[in-house]
């Protein structure tokens, strides 16, 4: 009976000593070496990188995609959600470039170049690009196909007829500074003429939003459908 104490005592004695010993290399190591893979899915690749620890994980854009999610968010991840992985693993992730299907903007009078920059940041091809005589400054958008206002998939892509004249109706650059950007939009609407770039700098003492100066000089003479470039203030 003694015997047989002993012995059972050894045992427990032996199982203590091996889950001390696990949780010993489960602190030690395990814990320290592996982790469970995040959730990345709906998070934009910034948020990923502030919520790693540096030298944790790594991620790498593997592509970019059509998606229900919104553009610019994680849609798939590859070792998926909850996965043990080791320290430095790298983490694959596809971003989202929005649902396939978009309304498509009135591009009306908008310079081609500018047309151009918007459907590559949604994704869309241009399928197609005709030129002919109209009244508009050369390479301004005539009209699309797909109409304005038309539900279409981004994969069909969009054909582009444009203007091809390079002379057409001059008119007089009105004076804008002193307006607000909205006000300086409605004013320059009126005479055909569109905004190219903005360039923001700090004006002490002036409200943000404020017309400061222009590229082109008040009551000089441009194509109707040109566009002119602003400073506004900060």
């Amino acid at each position: 009976m003694k015997k047989k104490l002993q012995i059972g005592f050894s045992c427990i004695l032996v199982l203590l000593t091996l889950f001390f010993t696990m949780n010993i290399f489960l602190d030690k190591y395990f814990n320290k070496n592996f982790y469970v893979n995040p959730d990345f899915k709906g998070m934009t690749l910034e948020e990923v990188k502030d919520k790693i620890p540096k030298g944790v994980l790594q991620v790498e854009v593997l592509g970019k995609d059509f998606s229900k999610l919104p553009v610019g968010q994680i849609f798939m991840q590859k070792p998926e959600a909850g996965h043990i992985v080791k320290k430095g693993r790298v983490i694959k992730i596809w971003i989202s470039l929005g649902e396939n299907y978009y309304e498509v903007p009135d591009f009306s009078g908008q310079q081609l170049f500018q047309v151009k920059r918007i459907l590559e940041e949604r994704g869309i091809k241009i399928k197609n690009i005709a030129r002919t005589d109209y009244p508009l400054a050369y390479n301004s958008v005539i009209a699309t196909n797909p109409r304005a206002g038309e539900i279409v998939n981004s994969k069909d892509g969009i054909s582009i007829l444009t203007s091809n004249r390079t002379s057409n109706k001059m008119v007089e650059i009105p004076d804008i500074i002193g307006f607000s950007l909205e006000e300086a939009k409605e004013i320059l609407k009126k005479k055909s003429i569109f905004i190219g770039e903005v360039e923001t700098i700090e004006v002490k003492g002036l409200e943000s939003g404020i017309v400061v100066d222009t590229n082109l000089e008040t009551k000089s003479k441009i194509s109707s459908g040109s566009s002119i470039n602003l400073v506004i203030s900060k």
